[in-house]
């Protein structure tokens, strides 16, 4: 049983695959019937419901940094404030 190529889906396609098997509420059915991983399937169906919250929130949940990506963000500019002091100390050892 080999694996089968990719098949683009248009996003009305993942929409309406996502919406019958919440309707359903058998999403292994619905993961056969359409020939897609249940990993797949909910992958879209995160993907659906942040858009959701996007269009009647003004902003989706992914666009608010998250401790992660805070932690990320001061990380990046430590090692900038770092990078920056080490060439001015060079500047200064170099007499520029």
């Amino acid at each position: 049983m080999g694996r089968k190529p990719k098949q683009q889906r248009s996003a009305e396609e993942k929409l309406a695959i996502v919406m019958e098997g919440l309707k359903s509420g058998n999403v292994a059915e619905t993961c056969r019937k359409f020939e897609i991983a249940p990993t797949l399937f909910y992958r879209w169906k995160d993907e659906v419901e942040k858009a959701a919250l996007a269009a009647l929130g003004g902003r989706s949940a992914a666009a608010r940094p998250d401790e992660e990506q805070a932690k990320r963000i001061k990380q990046l500019e430590r090692a900038l404030g770092r990078s920056a002091l080490q060439i001015e100390i060079l500047k200064n050892v170099l007499g520029e």
